[in-house]
């Protein structure tokens, strides 16, 4: 081995000699995190149609909706009409010809509310759907609602449509 080469030899030995000693003194000490959050809760309602088909001249013609609330488990939640009227219409509505009147009664209800109470907003305190959210839509938070289509005699003839809005306060 030459001169240079044993040099080099030394020098890389001791540069690791050096490292490997360095790590023999390490220490070392542990933090922590503090970690926080706010489960926030929602909820939808959803309706199906209230379908009242071909509506009667004479008598009056009922049709049914199940009202499905979902929200965030644990979260209390009550649904009631936004209105104290409901109104099928055709033609725009403007005259009385054009507008059959539909009250809506709760007929049953996942919990909370009064059976059979108009659900409206002036009577918002029998007429309503409560719970507790159990984190999806479930079947024991279904509630039904009936309508009852007045007589259709000395209406115009044509299609009559509504929108009833609900409104779940959580």
């Amino acid at each position: 081995m030459t001169i240079k080469n044993l040099k080099s030899s030394l020098l890389i030995c001791s540069a690791l000699l050096l490292f490997s000693t360095n790590n023999t003194f390490a220490a070392t000490a542990s933090g922590s995190i503090a970690a926080s959050g706010t489960a926030v809760g929602t909820c939808t309602v959803t309706a199906s149609t209230m379908a009242f088909g071909t509506l009667n001249f004479g008598s009056t013609k009922t049709a049914t909706s199940t009202i499905t609330p979902s929200c965030t488990l644990g979260v209390n939640y009550t649904v009631t009409n936004a209105a104290n009227t409901n109104t099928l219409i055709t033609n725009g509505g403007a005259v009385s010809a054009d507008q059959i009147l539909f009250p809506i009664t709760l007929t049953s209800s996942g919990s909370g509310g009064s059976a059979n109470a108009a659900f409206t907003l002036a009577n918002a305190a029998a007429g309503y759907i409560s719970g507790v959210g159990t984190g999806s839509a479930s079947s024991s938070g279904l509630s039904t609602l009936t309508g009852t289509a007045e007589s259709a005699s000395s209406k115009t003839i044509g299609d009559y449509t509504a929108t009833v809005t609900l409104t779940i306060t959580y």
